[in-house]
C-alpha cells in the first residue's frame, strides 16, 4: 500500500494562470482576443444596456451592467477571485480577465455601495467598499494583459470594430462605444438579426419580400429571417447562444427541412436559392469537434423544423398576396450584369 499523497486544490486565479488554454483556447492570437471579449460578455450577461471601451495604455470597458460581486466563504470577491462550475452557458469571463492581466482594477457600484478591486498578476493589491457616488448601477474594468502569458498582446483595431459591429446585432437596443486616440465609434442595432440579414443580402438579388419569424417551445427559442435570391446556391448564417456556429448542424438541418417544404408547395421546378441568418437559443446545444463549429444535437432537426414551420405558417397568413406572388419567383438565366 503506498501512502496517500494530498494535492493542493488550485484556486480560480491559479487555475486559469497555469492553464489559460483551457479557459480562452491559447495564448496567441485568439486566446488574447477571447480575453478582451471576456470583459464584453460579462456585461452583456449582467443585462448591459451601453457598453464603452477605451483604448489607449491600458484597455478600460464600462457599462450599466447589474454585476452581482460578493465574498465567498474564502474571502474572495466573486466573480473577480473564483468562480462556479463551469460549462458552455457558464464561463468565467470576470475570473479570466482577473487573473490574465498583469493589472486589473474593477469599481462595481450598486447605486449604494461602491466596490473597487486592484490586482496584479491576479494577486489581490487591494480592496475597498464605499458608499456609491451615484444612485445606478455601473461596472468598470481597466486591465493590461500580462505579457509573461500572452505572446501577442496587441490587433488590429478593425477587430474591435467588428466585433461591436457584429455583436450589437445579436444584442439589439445595446450601444457599443469605442473610444480610441481621441475619435469615437458608436454601434447599435434597432432590429437584430433583421439588420444582420439585410447587411448580409446586398451582394445578392432578393425576389421578394424577407420571411421573418420568431418561435419558442419549451427552452428552444428560434429566430430567422430569410429569402430566396436570383441563383440556387444556399448561404446560412447560423449562431447558437448568440454564438456564431461557422459550420452549421443539427439546426440549420431543421430549418432548410421546413424551407424546403414551402419551396415544394411554391414551385417544383427551376428552384431558387436560399439565403438565411438563423439564431437558436437552447441551453442544452451540443458542438461536434474540438472547436466548438458544429451543433451536433439531434433533437435540433425535428424541434426547429417544427418551429420553423409554424412561423412560416403564420408569415403566409399574415402576407398572403406574397405567397402567391412566391409562386411566380424563378432562378435567372444569366448573371444580373445590366
Amino acid at each position: 500500500m503506498t501512502d496517500r499523497v494530498d494535492i493542493p486544490r488550485l484556486d480560480a486565479i491559479d487555475s486559469i494562470r497555469r492553464r489559460p488554454a483551457m479557459y480562452i483556447g491559447g495564448t496567441d492570437f485568439f486566446g488574447f482576443i477571447h480575453y478582451v471579449v471576456s470583459a464584453f460578455d460579462t456585461m452583456l450577461e449582467h443585462g448591459a444596456t451601453w457598453i464603452e471601451i477605451e483604448v489607449g495604455e491600458h484597455l478600460s470597458i464600462a457599462s450599466d451592467a447589474r454585476l452581482p460581486i460578493r465574498l465567498n466563504d474564502e474571502g474572495k470577491l466573486e466573480p473577480f477571485e473564483s468562480f462556479g462550475p463551469v460549462n458552455d452557458r457558464h464561463i468565467p469571463d470576470a475570473t479570466i480577465i482577473a487573473a490574465l492581466s498583469e493589472d486589473f482594477r474593477a469599481v462595481v457600484s450598486d447605486g449604494t455601495t461602491e466596490t473597487e478591486l486592484v490586482c496584479e498578476h491576479g494577486i489581490r493589491i487591494r480592496m475597498e467598499q464605499r458608499p456609491a457616488n451615484v444612485a445606478e448601477h455601473r461596472v468598470q474594468l481597466t486591465f493590461t494583459p500580462d505579457i509573461g502569458i500572452f505572446a501577442v498582446t496587441d490587433v488590429s483595431s478593425e477587430i474591435l470594430r467588428s466585433y461591436c459591429r457584429r455583436t450589437s446585432c445579436l444584442w439589439p437596443r445595446v450601444w457599443f462605444r469605442i473610444r480610441q486616440g481621441g475619435q469615437a465609434v458608436e454601434y447599435r442595432s434597432q432590429n437584430g438579426i433583421p439588420d444582420f440579414f439585410d447587411s448580409i443580402a446586398l451582394p445578392y438579388q432578393i425576389l421578394h419580400k424577407p420571411i421573418r419569424l420568431r418561435e419558442l417551445s419549451d427552452s428552444l427559442t428560434v429566430e430567422a429571417v430569410f429569402a430566396f435570391h436570383s441563383w440556387s446556391e444556399n448561404r446560412i448564417w447560423s449562431f447558437a447562444n448568440r454564438g456564431r456556429v461557422p459550420d452549421g448542424g443539427t439546426h440549420e438541418a431543421g430549418m432548410m427541412s421546413a424551407i424546403a417544404r414551402l419551396q415544394n408547395n411554391l414551385r417544383g421546378h427551376n428552384p431558387v436559392g436560399v439565403l438565411a441568418v438563423l439564431a437558436i437559443e437552447y441551453p442544452q446545444v451540443t458542438y461536434e469537434g474540438c472547436i466548438k463549429s458544429r451543433i451536433g444535437n439531434p433533437e435540433l432537426i425535428g424541434r426547429v423544423e417544427a418551429l420553423v414551420r409554424t412561423g412560416i405558417e403564420k408569415w403566409a397568413t399574415q402576407n398572403v398576396e406574397e405567397i402567391e406572388y412566391l409562386k411566380t419567383i424563378e432562378r435567372f438565366t444569366f448573371g444580373e450584369a445590366w
